[in-house]
């Protein structure tokens, strides 16, 4: 039996918190699952800690200020090192409570059984591990996602040395050896109401509701903190020039995600939107399909990636530093438009026109 222990922390999650609680807590138990609260004051988050509490997830209330999210690498830090103390466990995965894992290797997938059956490949495999795959999803295009190269933190029980803020730069005792892992993370981080991501990125920036943080620098206020200062580019833009961010760019379309979703009895509107790229249930061999749109995304054109096919047949890919971590990223980056081959099966491209 393999067990994972999870924490994350939150704030006023009210859409967020409850499917991060269900989607993990089918994968790992509830009673595996921790979230250290932020100092909510929503109700309904409130309700629902109060809830999946009572299932088995541990909730910490005591860090309740601004200082212990700027101090969160240090506090979940200490709370993996007591769940060392305590033994009993097998990995610990330190988690943004808009992050959902999956599983990515030659196909992608969200099934339960085939992700832990991974952790308890690792088990043996005494390591630093490198999980740095990321699936950021497109705004408003349920299924649709954006692979992104960007590292986060998952231990072997007892390694913890030190974890940061942001859970990019993970170091444990295993200093000789890394392990690429094969999972990836789901980063629901566009939510379906743009000033909900606003909302929340004021929340980070700690500036009060309905202020823009940029007025405060041009008066020469500065933030409490330089923390999050990525985040000021959604300021920076209205909503159409959020959206323009991802038009007619290359993306993948992984319809499992809803289809789990679904199966958890998770709102997929809520969490993911709605808009006007194609829904459809797919059977290709890898589980997703490459996708680009066209015409300001009036027709979307689909195409079946091999993954290690792609990496074998394009040397200069799989030793790139940065493209041979995810041949996938290169395809959609410039395969794609280079005439590269997606599959060694011949199975060819097709397009859709937008629902209307």
């Amino acid at each position: 039996m393999t067990r994972i222990r999870c924490v994350t922390m939150q704030k006023n999650e009210a859409d967020m918190l409850e499917p991060w609680l269900r989607w993990h807590g089918t994968l790992f138990g509830f009673e595996n699952l921790t979230v250290v609260d932020n100092g909510s004051t929503d109700e309904h988050t409130l309700r629902v800690q109060a809830r999946y509490e009572k299932r088995g997830v541990t909730i910490i209330r005591s860090h309740d200020r601004y200082e212990d999210f700027l101090n969160k690498g240090a506090i979940f830090t200490e709370i993996i090192r007591n769940w060392d103390k305590e033994g009993g466990y097998d990995f610990a995965l330190p988690m943004d409570c808009d992050e959902f894992l999956a599983l990515f290797l030659d196909r992608f997938s969200v099934t339960p059984s085939e992700i832990i059956a991974e952790f308890a490949n690792l088990k043996s495999d005494l390591a630093t591990l490198v999980t740095d795959r990321v699936l950021l999803n497109i705004p408003n295009a349920p299924g649709y996602f954006r692979p992104q190269h960007i590292p986060r933190a998952l231990f072997h029980a007892n390694s913890i040395e030190t974890l940061d803020r942001g859970l990019h730069a993970p170091t444990s005792c295993y200093k000789d050896r890394c392990v690429r892992t094969p999972f990836v993370y789901l980063h629901l981080h566009n939510r379906p109401n743009y000033e909900a991501i606003k909302q929340f990125a004021r929340q980070k920036l700690h500036t009060p509701d309905g202020q823009n943080p940029l007025d405060l620098i041009a008066h020469d206020r500065p933030l409490t903190s330089q923390a999050s200062y990525h985040l000021l580019h959604l300021f920076q833009r209205d909503y159409t020039g959020f959206l323009a961010e991802y038009l007619d760019k290359p993306d993948i379309y992984a319809p499992d995600v809803i289809a789990r979703m679904q199966s958890l009895g998770l709102d997929v509107k809520a969490l993911l939107g709605q808009g006007s790229h194609p829904q459809f249930p797919i059977t290709a061999p890898y589980n997703f399909l490459a996708h680009r749109g066209s015409e300001r995304e009036t027709t979307h054109e689909y195409a079946a990636f091999d993954p290690i096919a792609y990496a074998h047949e394009n040397p200069d890919v799989a030793t790139d530093a940065y493209y041979g971590i995810w041949p996938l990223i290169h395809f959609l980056d410039a395969g794609w438009a280079e005439g590269r081959r997606p599959n060694p099966l011949q199975i060819s491209p097709f397009t859709l026109p937008s629902p209307h």
